[in-house]
């Protein structure tokens, strides 16, 4: 490991803003926009928003209705007042006085939070949590500004390639072939004791001296491991490593146990400094590397996403995250859905008694799906001063290679039907009100599976794509109902979830019509999934 000087940085302190981190120093820092409206105008636009009925009731005083006791109080009713007037103002002193003016805020209340008047502790608070409104039409005249500046500046900064050109540049290679990129973000989880830990070392210790793994080609790569939860434990499986396999610790492989946090800029670049390019870092585990970010809201994770990304950027190379599963294991990740979504490739490692298995179940450029079943193997590293034994263990493929009970690569008809029906739900798929895939129906999946089939004629690629669809049901690849179709099996609600996120993502971005429940052809019906 030989460490580089970093020419370029980008200003990921500003990165972070934008983000949100650091929200109570926003706060602290006395932002007050001015005043646009008048109270009574506010008062009317709140009044007659979605939500108007709510704002209207606390406004009156008629709390009890939202927040009944004895669960729901008066204080509760008194900040949820505060922050939907904080909607519709920037300005603090109009925030406070709206509220004052109710019939919530007309009591006499002299609390203190804090030391903080009561209503001055409740609106910053409520600022704590919003980012100043932005001037679009300002932003809209800068970046034409922007843009005009550029054309006269930089003449052909853009390379626009034709498909002749395409076709010059050099693909990208594997890491580990048909497993992992070789650059990019890569999430492995599973459930503790599992055994994924041992796994990702297994395959880290691979790449750094260019061995295939599980019979699967790796391009040797500096490897840089940071062990985030305990030196000791982790010691002990380096000397178990060596032990079974009659030699060092690949001397292109780094272990690092100093902490890191990925919400922080300076240990982000610190880190990059120490890397040498093209490295392969491995973080275990994302919960220690991700500081207080929330991983179930979309920002905490957006966070964590965009230190990933930001260290892959500074190493040009690949970060791999080594995470847990949900409370409810076959529900996929933990955390928000914009880290499956955001991942080039997704490895599931799983245990059913004395039975692991690893499972590709993502990959952005290949084919996922693949998996391997492995055991573990103890290792004796001798006595400790008790006369007790130490061990460790390692990775061991003896215990089969595909399983019975692991997954076969798809047929090439059933592989073009998951191709285009995941191109189809990105296109045309259906999302309900809370955000949850519903499905992609057929008559829109079925032109996606036409222009990509090489029938020679329409009868041939309809028969294709039938059976295509039924033999993927059958497979409980997917289910379908009522003619729309989603993704099956025991880690289903992880793919829908990146599905769904997709479709949100462009529907918002303008790029696609983001078809809701409310759709004409949406029609998700309630009972539970059925076959063809």
């Amino acid at each position: 490991m030989t460490a580089r000087a970093i020419v370029e940085c980008p200003d990921l302190a500003t990165l972070w803003e934008q983000l949100g981190q650091g929200r109570a120093d926003r706060a602290d820092s006395g932002f007050d926009g001015p005043q646009i409206e008048s109270d009574d105008v506010l008062r009317q636009r709140m009044f007659a928003a979605a939500n108007g009925e709510k704002a209207r009731d606390l406004h009156d005083g008629n709390w009890q209705k939202h927040y009944p006791p004895p669960h729901g109080s008066q204080s509760q009713a008194d900040f949820a007042l505060v922050d939907i007037i904080a909607f519709y103002t920037d300005n603090r002193e109009q925030c406070a006085r709206i509220f004052n003016q109710s019939a919530l805020g007309a009591r006499n209340k002299q609390t203190t939070i804090g030391g903080v008047p009561y209503v001055e502790h409740m609106v910053a608070k409520a600022f704590a949590e919003k980012l100043p409104t932005m001037n679009h039409a300002a932003v809209i005249n800068q970046l034409q500004a922007l843009t005009a500046t550029a054309v006269t500046k930089q003449p052909g900064r853009f390379n626009i390639m034709i498909g002749a050109e395409l076709r010059t540049i050099p693909p990208s290679r594997d890491v580990i072939k048909g497993v992992m990129p070789g650059e990019g973000i890569v999430v492995d989880y599973g459930q503790s004791g599992g055994g994924k830990s041992l796994l990702t070392f297994d395959m880290g210790t691979h790449i750094a001296e260019g061995r295939d793994w599980w019979g699967y080609r790796t391009k040797q790569r500096p490897v840089l491991y940071l062990a985030l939860e305990g030196a000791a434990g982790f010691r002990k499986r380096v000397a178990a490593w060596e032990t079974a396999n009659g030699r060092d610790l690949p001397t292109g492989m780094g272990i690092a146990f100093d902490p890191f946090d990925l919400t922080k800029p300076d240990d982000i670049a610190a880190l990059a400094a120490e890397c040498p390019p093209n490295v392969v870092i491995f973080i275990d585990t994302l919960n220690r590397a991700s500081g207080g970010a929330d991983e179930n809201s979309p920002l905490g994770m957006g966070q964590i996403v965009a230190g990933a990304s930001a260290l892959q950027r500074l190493t040009n190379g690949l970060v791999v995250l080594i995470a847990h599963p949900g409370k409810d294991p076959t529900r996929g990740l933990r955390g928000h859905n914009s880290l499956f979504a955001a991942a080039d490739a997704v490895i599931f490692v799983n245990r059913n008694g004395d039975r692991r298995s690893w499972k590709l179940e993502k990959s952005k450029d290949g084919e996922d799906g693949i998996e391997h079943g492995f055991s573990l193997r103890v290792v004796n590293l001798g006595t400790d001063e008790d006369g007790d034994p130490i061990t460790s263990c390692v990775v061991s493929p003896e215990g089969g290679i595909s399983p019975q009970w692991a997954s076969k690569p798809l047929a090439p008809n059933k592989h073009m039907g998951m191709k285009t029906f995941r191109e189809a739900a990105g296109e045309h798929g259906i999302v309900d009100d809370d955000g949850n895939f519903v499905g992609v129906h057929k008559d829109a999946w079925r032109p996606v599976f036409y222009r990509n089939s090489t029938g020679d004629n329409e009868d041939s690629k309809r028969k294709a794509f039938n059976r295509a669809r039924t033999d993927l049901v059958s497979d409980g690849h997917l289910v379908v109902e009522s003619d729309h179709y989603r993704i099956g099996g025991p880690q289903a609600a992880a793919h829908n979830g990146a599905i769904a996120a997709l479709i949100i993502a462009r529907r918002d971005s303008g790029t696609t019509a983001g078809h809701s429940r409310d759709s004409p052809d949406a029609n998700s019906g309630t009972g539970r999934d059925t076959t063809l």
